[in-house]
Parts: structure tokens; C-alpha cells; sequence
């Protein structure tokens, strides 16, 4: 089974895609509608995994980012922002870990409140998909969460353990980009 395969069994078909070829490489962020939900749209890159990143004690390992949101949001504007991501991962060479947050900055997208991302297991989704073992090193599904200021500066300052419980408590609607904070500081 290959990447895009993997990717399929969870997700279903592809909807709609979008290239940038840059120096780095080339990338895609692909879009499948109603999933995990109906209305809401899920954003998968391809062809990040194609460099290995550096992880802590000389590790490696590849990734593929996973982003979600309603329909309501302009798709194109989400993959513009998962390109550029990309691009920062590449230019970086260190993979996302568990709990980082990147951010805070301006929107995310132009016209939103979340400005931050919070690299997670994507665990809204079956736990097969989280990892993809036909490449060497593995490919890992990076589900990329918006966050809202406070809620990364409450990361950064308490860890990711702490923001995880409380996302457990509150269950808060993580596909919409204009919520409210489930911090207070």
C-alpha cells in the first residue's frame, strides 16, 4: 500500500488538491469533504514525508500534516497556509513533536481568530491512520490543532499534558477557527 492509499482508507476519495513546487521539493495539500464529520473538511498534505526530519537523541522520522475545519472556511486559504507551513517544516528539518506549538503569530488564515497550532495524533480519526509503515522511516500523521493565543501561551507555560486535559474537559469545537478560548489566564 502506498502513501496516498493509506490516506484514502481512512478518508476516503480526494475532492479537490493543490501543488507548490518550491526549492525544497514539491507538496500537496489534498481536501476530502465530510470527513471526519459532515460539514466539516479535512486537509492532508503529501509529499512533505518525502524528507526525513530530525527528531531528539538522532532519531528520524517523516510526517504528513492533517488540518480540519468547516466547510465555511475558504479551502484555499487553508491549503495557502498548509503549503507555507510546509515550507517552515522543511526549512527547519526538525519534526513537529507531540505537544509543540508554533505560534502565536497573525491568523492563520485572513478573517480568523486562531493563530497558533498544536501538532497532535490526529485522534479524531481511526488509530490506524495515525501512522503510515510503508516508509522508512515511518510516515506520522501530525494532525496540526488550532489554537487561539492565550491557549498557546497556556501550552508553552504548563505543557502539553495539562492543555490536553482540559481539551478532555471541555471538548470544545476544534474545527472552528473563530471559537472561544478554553483558557483562562
Amino acid at each position: 500500500m502506498n502513501l496516498i492509499s493509506h490516506i484514502e482508507n481512512t478518508l476516503g476519495k480526494v475532492d479537490q488538491g493543490w501543488t507548490v513546487k518550491s526549492g525544497r521539493g514539491s507538496v500537496q495539500v489534498l481536501c476530502f469533504k465530510n470527513k471526519p464529520y459532515d460539514g466539516v473538511v479535512t486537509y492532508v498534505t503529501l509529499g512533505l514525508s518525502d524528507t526525513a526530519l530530525s527528531m531528539p537523541k538522532g532519531r528520524e522520522v517523516r510526517q504528513e500534516l492533517v488540518f480540519t475545519a468547516y466547510e465555511g472556511f475558504s479551502a484555499e486559504e487553508i491549503a495557502s497556509f498548509m503549503l507555507s507551513f510546509c515550507d517552515y517544516i522543511l526549512a527547519r528539518k526538525q519534526a513537529l513533536l507531540r505537544g509543540d506549538v508554533i505560534g502565536p503569530s497573525a491568523s492563520l488564515i485572513p478573517g480568523v481568530a486562531v493563530n497558533s497550532v498544536y501538532a497532535s495524533i490526529p485522534v479524531i480519526f481511526d488509530d490506524a491512520f495515525a501512522t503510515y509503515n510503508g516508509s522508512f522511516p515511518h510516515t506520522v500523521m501530525v494532525w496540526l490543532v488550532p489554537l487561539l493565543e492565550d491557549e498557546a501561551e497556556f501550552v508553552k507555560a504548563n505543557g502539553w499534558g495539562c492543555f490536553e486535559d482540559i481539551l478532555e474537559r471541555k471538548d470544545p469545537d476544534l474545527m472552528e477557527l473563530n471559537r472561544v478560548s478554553i483558557v483562562a489566564l
